[in-house]
């Protein structure tokens, strides 16, 4: 992968629907140390190369209703705590009325939560 990454002047790795390979591979509660640990491995690797040639990953993420939760956002990413402490930047992606789109920064080193809506429109991203 690095030499693919050097070759071709990668700026941008994009990664979608991360958790989705380690849930089918690794299923149940049985397996949870084991998925747990394969994710970590990879958020690793993929911070590695992030560091050594100075590029941004974007990682998309599955989420799960949360039955206990009665009120607000039942949604829950997955991955649990390995991803939520290796992502420097965490947005929660959701639809809202119509075409509009809401972006909800959830984490941030530097920066206070907060939303912003925007739309995906043929131009372009629009707010």
């Amino acid at each position: 992968m690095e030499k693919i990454v050097e070759e071709k002047n990668i700026r941008v790795i994009v990664v979608d629907s991360l958790t989705a390979y380690f849930r089918t591979e690794y299923m149940g509660r049985g397996a949870l140390a084991d998925r747990q640990q394969k994710l970590n491995k990879h958020l690793h690797a993929l911070q590695a190369i992030a560091d050594r040639f100075n590029l941004a990953v974007f990682v998309t993420n599955q989420v799960m209703d949360d039955p206990s939760v009665l009120f607000g956002d039942p949604t829950r990413p997955i991955g649990g705590h390995v991803l939520a402490h290796n992502a420097t930047y965490r947005l929660y992606l959701r639809k809202g009325k119509e075409e509009k789109r809401i972006a909800r920064l959830v984490d941030s080193p530097s920066m206070p939560e907060g939303e912003c809506v925007f739309r995906v429109c043929p131009d372009g991203v629009r707010d």
